[in-house]
């Protein structure tokens, strides 16, 4: 009788690790999918020299972050963390100097940053391997 109560209890954890995963790694796709979509609005904008519109959607990227980042910092590494937040900021003085070039570039390290976060943090086969 108590080796079936450990049993249930350890199938009711491990069944619970495996849920929070699969949810947490939804989150992360969801979230990255929803930054990479700012980032090509960002991009359009800055492409076509609607400066206004860039700081827009720049804002609404800062706006943003700051909440995914307190979920995401609960399973990632903090220097991915920093990177992405050195990022916005560069961005930022970027779009105030209205710089194409320097905001186009630290877009694609953005996007680089995103790519490898979703590529390395969600859980898939060959990441056991």
């Amino acid at each position: 009788m108590r080796l079936e109560w450990r049993l249930l209890i350890l199938i009711g954890l491990f069944v619970t690790f495996i849920v929070v995963g699969h949810v947490s790694d939804r989150y992360v796709l969801r979230t990255t999918s929803q930054l990479q979509h700012l980032a090509k609005g960002l991009e359009l904008a800055v492409r076509t020299d609607s400066w206004s519109a860039a700081k827009d959607l720049l804002n609404d990227l800062s706006r943003q972050w700051p909440v995914i980042r307190r979920i995401w910092d609960l399973r990632m590494h903090r220097d991915e963390m920093d990177d992405l937040d050195l990022c916005i900021a560069r961005m930022g003085g970027y779009v105030t100097e209205q710089d194409k070039a320097g905001v186009l570039s630290e877009l694609q390290a953005w996007r680089t940053l995103l790519t490898h976060i979703e590529q390395k943090e969600v859980f898939r086969w060959r990441n056991l391997l």
